[in-house]
């Protein structure tokens, strides 16, 4: 007698003990005996049964903590509550006029001062590079960055 018509009635009969469903039950004796053969070809195994047992077990565990993580939920999109994260009206508003603001000021900056800010801070140049760029040394540029730094936080200080 074959191990599968010698033990596979045992397994469905453990499983569907343990609730698992027809289908499932099913894949799962399958695989019991495939995982068996497949440790068995290096390994000596001396309670088949055992084995299988264990191995069927331990399968329909995991089985069921995937179906729970996948749970799906079983009402309507439309029925959903959706929380909407983006900012309110109000806020939107708020950042506009700061925006405006800021935007001012960085107009208030003399041109080269400008373009050094511009350069450093919105287009990520380094130092150096805004330097080359400009024609000034590293040091001016720091410094014109500084003194453009510091009007600026004044600046959106009084808004």
């Amino acid at each position: 007698m074959s191990l599968f018509r010698k033990f596979a009635p045992r397994l469905r009969q453990i499983l569907k003990q343990r609730g698992v469903s027809d289908s499932e039950t099913e894949e799962l004796v399958q695989e019991a005996f495939l995982r068996l053969l497949q440790y068995s070809k290096e390994n000596e195994v001396d309670r088949e049964e055992g084995f299988l047992v264990r191995t069927a077990v331990n399968l329909s565990i995991d089985a069921g903590r995937r179906s729970r993580r996948m749970e799906t939920v079983a009402d309507s999109v439309d029925d959903l509550v959706l929380i909407d994260e983006s900012p309110d009206q109000e806020r939107i508003a708020i950042g506009k006029s700061r925006l405006e603001h800021l935007t001012a000021g960085f107009q208030r900056l003399d041109p080269k001062t400008r373009a050094i800010v511009q350069g450093r801070r919105v287009d990520g140049l380094s130092t150096r590079e805004v330097a080359l760029r400009e024609g000034v040394s590293v040091s001016a540029v720091e410094k014109r960055l500084a003194k453009a730094m510091l009007f600026l936080s004044a600046w959106m200080r009084n808004f």
